[in-house]
């Protein structure tokens, strides 16, 4: 049996090629947003006891329009399924779409960091300390301290070395050093260095000034016009450069390094390395273009469409290993007006993706005569929300944001959610951005659910009818959900009679598409996959 719509489906390996179409059973495919092509399913009438050329794991599987020959899913093989029964002798196949290729690599990846932990790397002077601490000079910073105390004898020579490595750790580079100092006295003799070195090999020296009372404020350094291109590695010095021997007088022998800021060099979207640009925070489209650019080979980054976002990230570290889903996950709790899907291959074989706005006006017109639930509660509101991070000296930190809510309000009653960062070090600036924005969608109630669509219907965008297999994301009202006086003439998602389409599941053997309207389906799958997302591992000491 073969589908009576107008759809063909093909599948592609090393071996051969070929339109099973004649063959099909059934077919059910699937896109999210965010995420784009997510799953297809197909069932083929076919004897099991040939192998044919064209079904092998991780090989194509396209689905495209008959009438147009525009592309409706494309994904790769991972599980050719076979079984028989009652009904026949039938090859079940199981494909995933491009998104799958973003949990392909976990590796450890440094954007912006404040590093509060360094390695102790040289100390010639029995006696001195390096410590991370509240800074003596009065700040109330953290500060990275080294000091020769009071009694101790000293020579020119005398160095205390201390070294932050988890950028040379990733395979990274630097691109960019900040901080500030203070000291407890002047002494000409001692000089507070930064170097930037390959491995702690070959070094440069971006910033040196000698001991003084007043310190020196924040500044920053960068790659191509203080050190080389290549150094991955950065090294604080407290050092004797002159002056002979001595023996240290009283315990103000010290130095403080205060904000201290590493970023690391990131690529372009088409794979090259951007060399200059770079400040002290990261934008989340330039971490978007650097997956692109590093762990992202099958998607076309040269021709991505990456939004530019505004918000400056002041920490994005992961220096135990991280996927590029979940750092995008990461990105769009601070970018909540932000999603990321990748759609069909181009004649390169590389799929197409985007870093987008959300939608904002309606895209689609439908209506619930061919079926429509709701799971739209009260259980969606939240007046308070505990944000869970990492601090930059890798500590667990708890941040509690709250917002007014009229229903909680009036009821006398708060309610707190709980959101994880995900990420191996975060910011109190993060982490109150994206508490706020989680609560500002769980306002009001809405009055999400599925909607089966089984008919032809209007696209706004295009100005045509489209086919249940044709949608895709976008802002779709629909009439007949809660009947009141001006519920269809707004243009923005309300929750009411606007939603946005977070998913759709088109399934030919009754020609409809299932679409989840502002939220997923609470699904046990995906609770499973959310509490594994919140699995943080215990950071590297």
């Amino acid at each position: 049996m073969s589908t009576p719509i107008p759809l063909v489906v093909s599948l592609r390996s090393s071996r051969g090629a070929g339109d099973v179409t004649v063959d099909l059973r059934d077919l059910v495919m699937r896109w999210t947003d965010p995420g784009g092509y997510a799953s297809c399913t197909v069932s083929l009438d076919r004897p099991l006891t040939l192998q044919p050329a064209e079904i092998a794991y991780y090989g194509q599987l396209v689905v495209s329009d008959a009438r147009t020959g525009c592309v409706v899913w494309d994904g790769r093989l991972e599980d050719p399924g076979r079984s028989a029964g009652r009904d026949g002798q039938v090859w079940d196949l199981a494909a995933v779409g491009g998104q799958a290729h973003t949990r392909d690599r976990t590796v450890p990846l440094i954007y912006v960091d404040q590093p509060m932990r360094f390695d102790r790397v040289r100390n010639n002077t029995p006696g001195a300390n390096d410590s991370v601490t509240e800074d003596p000079g009065g700040t109330t910073k953290d500060a990275l301290v080294m000091q020769y105390p009071q009694g101790l004898g000293i020579t020119t020579g005398s160095r205390i070395q201390v070294r932050y490595s988890d950028v040379a750790r990733a395979g990274q580079k630097l691109a960019l050093i900040g901080y500030s100092w203070d000291a407890g006295g002047a002494d000409a003799g001692m000089l507070i260095q930064a170097l930037a070195s390959t491995g702690g090999g070959t070094a440069d020296t971006p910033r040196s000034a000698a001991m003084t009372a007043a310190g020196e404020a924040y500044a920053t350094r960068v790659v191509g016009t203080h050190w080389t291109n290549g150094r991955d590695t950065l090294d604080f010095h407290y050092v004797r450069n002159s002056g002979g021997a001595a023996t240290i007088a009283n315990d103000l022998m010290w130095v403080s390094v205060m904000d201290v800021v590493v970023v690391a060099m990131r690529y372009n979207a088409n794979a090259t390395e951007k060399t200059s640009g770079y400040t002290s925070t990261v934008l989340a489209s330039e971490v978007v273009a650097d997956l692109l650019g590093r762990l992202l080979p099958a998607y076309d980054g040269a021709g991505a469409a990456v939004a530019t976002t505004t918000y400056p990230i002041d920490q994005l570290a992961y220096p135990d290993g991280i996927s590029a889903d979940r750092v995008l996950d990461d990105l769009m709790a601070l970018e909540s007006g932000h999603t990321w899907r990748v759609w069909e291959r181009n004649d390169a074989g590389r799929f197409r993706f985007e870093w987008t706005p959300v939608p904002s006006s309606v895209r689609y017109e439908a209506d619930v005569l061919d079926g429509y639930d709701s799971q739209g509660s009260a259980d969606g509101l939240y007046n308070a929300v505990s944000v869970r991070w990492r601090d930059s000296s890798g500590g667990i930190r708890t941040t509690t944001r709250t917002a007014t809510v009229p229903i909680l309000d009036a009821a006398g009653l708060t309610r707190t959610g709980s959101i994880d960062l995900g990420t191996d070090a975060g910011s109190a600036a993060a982490a109150q951005r994206a508490g706020d924005r989680w609560l500002a969608e769980r306002q009001y109630p809405a009055n999400a659910g599925r909607l089966r669509i089984a008919r032809p219907v209007l696209d706004v965008q295009t100005g045509r009818m489209v086919q249940p297999w044709e949608i895709r994301p976008g802002l779709i009202r629909v009439r007949g959900v809660l009947p009141r006086p001006d519920g269809l003439n707004g243009v923005s998602r309300d929750g009411v009679t606007i939603f946005r389409i977070v998913s759709s599941e088109y399934r030919a053997s009754d020609a409809s598409a299932t679409l989840e309207l502002d939220s997923f389906a609470r699904t046990t799958p995906r609770l499973i996959a959310n509490l594994t997302r919140r699995m943080v591992p215990t950071r590297r000491r």
